[in-house]
């Protein structure tokens, strides 16, 4: 089960990591007989132990992630990292993980079940992500514990309460909620240290949305950056259809084809930017003041005839919606698309080689082609269960791990064995920088054991977080300068460079977790617009179109539409950052 390696590598980027998990048991361990160490008083084993002991124990953890296809250890608590973990803080981790993309069906039934190990760790880059309503439910109910106590003399976590530190999702939904009273029972992770949001730093930038291959831009003697509008979108697709291209299986080269990583509706917030409604999860304010869904307004009607028309006309492929992962990727690699709906951070299809160049930014609904960015960002989180014995030794542990000193070796590794340090920066070993490059992911896992960019080890990569690499070790990503398609992502960023507009608040549907709108969202998690767009694209007429949205709309306002717009109006009039809409 590998991933490809450049994958991970630009995951670190943008969130600091990627994630992948599987299954969990929920057996309790501790080391001396099940009696962990919580006392001051030194013992003579004390003695020999560092200032960084925590207790001899094992921690069961489960991971929650929504993909597969990474290498896992053999056995972690074998690895170099995990051995110099040990012999710092005397934890060893049990690791059980989800099959697939199970994880939200398998962390529904265990917190049902109440049936979580010591820690739980899943994805949650902010609260519209379906797990978050699970992890809601279960911390009001009182399967977490409150570490609030423990995060106040913290010597990461304790920033969390400084003010501007975290994001305005993790403070305000996820980790300091007013209903929670204080208590804190969802730590928030991947936060960076600095919010360098709107600064523009090759070494930190990855462009995803379209891109275009190169020799076709040339051969049509285009310059992809000057491709703004739907229009202009369109006029090009043409001309790649009039073009005749041929793929490297002597194929024609659809105009359009889909995400590297497979077909889905999300791409077309890159590819037709111009008639995304906005950027809230399908709300924005109308010319009025009103929020509306797009599915209420006839805007969604433009949308739905340019997909129509590119379809019909040949210009996008139409398994666009639908292909499967590993089609999409083949597709990719064989240039049997003139144009990547969206690479996302697949970077080694982009930065392998030369082949490639981003298209636009395509202008959104507003004309405005700035890339968007909502400030601070976060990407998972971890809850200790209130069953857990000795819970503060636990969030010791992970408290640990985002230390500069715990975080060199959990994505570096040990000192002298997979990295020196020169001029005060950590550089890989000409063999782990080889082995990265490779993207042997076996070797890097079970011999070094660290999560650097791309080496698999996903844990660490998942649970770390106050990010600063490119203050603490003179990179941006973990391996980088190790990295010979990294090198290339740098020279794309520095010849495209984009221009970014922060826009803060949270999306819309996150305040469908807010007090009042439970019955709301139980019926608006029954709804599924992306599968009715993609109904309405293949419609075989505009009377079936119109059928499919005004359907929609009826299943919208039976779901409590109106009471929710109400309410988001009310919370974005009190203040204008609250919810991220355009205007």
């Amino acid at each position: 089960m590998k991933r490809r390696l450049a994958t991970k590598i630009l995951a670190v980027i943008t969130a600091g990591t990627l994630a992948a998990g599987l299954l969990a048991g929920c057996s309790k361990e501790t080391g001396n007989s099940g009696d962990a160490k919580t006392s001051d008083v030194k013992t003579e084993a004390d003695a020999d132990r560092p200032d960084t002991w925590i207790a001899d124990r094992t921690i069961n953890v489960q991971v929650y992630v929504d993909d597969i296809g990474y290498t896992l250890p053999e056995d972690i608590n074998s690895t170099p990292v995990m051995q110099e973990l040990t012999k710092r803080t005397g934890i060893k981790l049990n690791i059980q993980y989800t099959p697939g993309d199970s994880d939200a069906k398998v962390l529904a039934s265990q917190l049902a079940a109440g049936t979580i190990p010591d820690v739980i760790v899943t994805y949650l880059n902010d609260s519209t992500r379906p797990e978050f309503p699970l992890l809601l439910k279960a911390a009001k109910e009182g399967m977490f514990a409150d570490v609030s106590e423990y995060m106040k003399n913290s010597k990461v976590y304790s920033k969390y309460y400084e003010d501007g530190y975290l994001p305005h999702d993790s403070q305000k939904n996820i980790v300091f909620r007013d209903d929670f009273n204080g208590a804190v029972y969802l730590m928030h992770l991947g936060i960076d240290e600095i919010d360098r949001s709107l600064e523009y730093i090759p070494e930190n930038e990855y462009l995803g949305g379209p891109y275009i291959q190169k020799k076709i831009a040339d051969e049509l003697k285009i310059d992809p950056r000057e491709i703004r509008t739907p229009e202009q979108f369109y006029d090009l697709l043409v001309k790649i259809k009039q073009g005749g291209f041929k793929d490297d299986n002597g194929n024609d080269v659809w105009p359009l084809g889909p995400k590297f990583w497979g077909g889905s509706v999300d791409a077309l917030k890159f590819d037709i930017a111009g008639l995304d409604w906005g950027v809230s999860d399908g709300y924005n304010i109308d010319e009025n003041g009103n929020v509306m869904h797009e599915a209420e307004t006839d805007h969604v009607y433009d949308k739905i005839n340019y997909v129509r028309k590119l379809l019909n006309e040949g210009l996008m492929n139409p398994e666009f919606f639908t292909m499967d992962s590993t089609r999409a990727e083949e597709v990719s690699k064989t240039h049997n698309s003139a144009i990547i709906g969206d690479v996302h951070n697949y970077q080694e299809i982009i930065y392998g080689s030369d082949d490639w160049i981003p298209l636009g930014p395509l202008n959104d609904i507003q004309g405005d082609n700035k890339k968007v960015t909502h400030g601070k960002t976060a990407n998972g989180a971890w809850a200790i269960s209130a069953d857990a014995e000795n819970p503060e030794e636990i969030f010791k542990f992970f408290d640990y791990l985002s230390t500069k000193e715990g975080t060199l070796l959990c994505q570096y590794g040990v000192e002298g064995v997979s990295y020196n340090m020169v001029d005060g920066k950590p550089k890989l070993t000409d063999e782990v920088a080889q082995k990265l490059n490779e993207g042997d992911t076996d070797w890097l896992v079970n011999q070094v054991g660290a999560g650097m960019g791309g080496s698999g080890l996903e844990f660490f990569d998942f649970v770390i977080t106050n990010l600063n690499p490119l203050d603490n070790f003179g990179e941006s990503r973990p391996g980088a300068s190790s990295s010979t398609t990294f090198e290339r992502s740098v020279e794309v960023a520095k010849e495209y460079p984009r221009e970014k507009k922060l826009i803060e608040g949270l999306d819309a549907t996150a305040y469908l977790s807010a007090e009042g709108m439970e019955d709301v969202k139980a019926q608006m998690d029954l709804l599924n617009y992306k599968e009715v767009l993609t109904q309405a694209f293949f419609a075989k007429d505009d009377a079936e179109v119109k059928s499919i949205v005004e359907s929609f709309r009826a299943q919208l306002k039976s779901a409590g539409n109106d009471k929710f717009k109400d309410y988001l109006k009310k919370m974005y009039e009190e203040d204008k950052t609250a919810i991220n809409f355009y205007s």
